[in-house]
This record gives C-alpha cells, structure tokens and sequence, in this order.
C-alpha cells in the first residue's frame, strides 16, 4: 500500500509538471480584422514597412496544398518572411546558427470573406528557448515592432 500511494504521488507531481509547461507563454499573438484577405496582407505589410521590416518571402501556402492535390478547396494561409536586416544581423552576431529562425514569420489567415487573421511569431519567447541571453535584446525589438504593425491595422 505504501509503493502504491508513493506511485500515486509520483504520477501526480508529473501531471502537475506538465500542465505547468503547458501553460507556458504562447509563441505568437494575432488580430483578427474586418477585412478581405488580400487587403488585410497589404495592410500589415504596409504596417510592418512602417516598423522597418521588409517582407523577403511570401508564400501562398493554399496554393502549394491545391497544387500538390491535397486540398483542392484550401483557403487562403499565407506565410510571410519579415525582416529588419539590422536586428537579424544583431541576433546572427549573437548566435551564428540563428539563421534557421530567420526571416521572422508573419501569417494571413483566411476567416471568411469579410475576416482575416494576423498571426505573428513572438521572438522573445522563441529566442527565450534557446538559452542565449545575447538573444534577448533583438527580439524584445522585434516583439515590439511587431505589436506596433498590428495595433496600426
């Protein structure tokens, strides 16, 4: 009886433990607005120019999921690549490999035809994973740049 109730604690601070991790910030932030699709992309790419961030890829990825036959009724989702090659240059000087994280992504979701959402990386809490403090100072740039882009929408 003793192994059993000292099991049942056991099991019980590991479920604990993991509903704390899964309780963690979110890694992104997002607004949704009355607009179209393709105007509420050109309004957060005009935003994000306003923050000096240039857009260095753009992939329409319903387009990718009809072309390769895996959905043919997709709806709009597309991923763009922003970049502000001085705080990207900043956080390569920091951590070499940092590149893999690199454009920030920025996504447009389809809700309907009158409904779009913007969804945004949160670099400071991407970068915060990586155990890099160097890391730390470009992204809460970043992050703040990008909360910018999206209250100006």
């Amino acid at each position: 009886m003793k192994r059993f109730v000292t099991l049942l604690v056991i099991l019980s601070a590991i479920t604990i433990s993991n509903i704390n991790a899964q309780q963690m910030d979110k890694y992104y932030f997002s607004k949704t607005i009355n607009l179209p699709f393709e105007e509420a992309s050109n309004k957060i790419k005009e935003a994000l120019a306003e923050q000096k961030f240039g857009i260095v890829t753009e992939v329409n990825m319903h387009e990718k999921f009809i072309e390769k036959g895996i959905d043919a009724n997709a709806k709009p989702y597309r991923l763009l690549g922003a970049c502000n090659p001085k705080l990207a240059y900043d956080t390569v000087l920091a951590e070499e490999n940092i590149g893999l994280f690199l454009p920030c992504k920025v996504l447009v979701k389809y809700i309907d035809d009158n409904t779009t959402e913007i969804v945004m990386i949160d670099p400071t809490v991407v970068m915060g994973t990586l155990g890099n403090p160097e890391l730390i100072p470009a992204a809460k740039k970043v992050t703040e740049s990008f909360k910018a882009a999206l209250d100006n929408i």
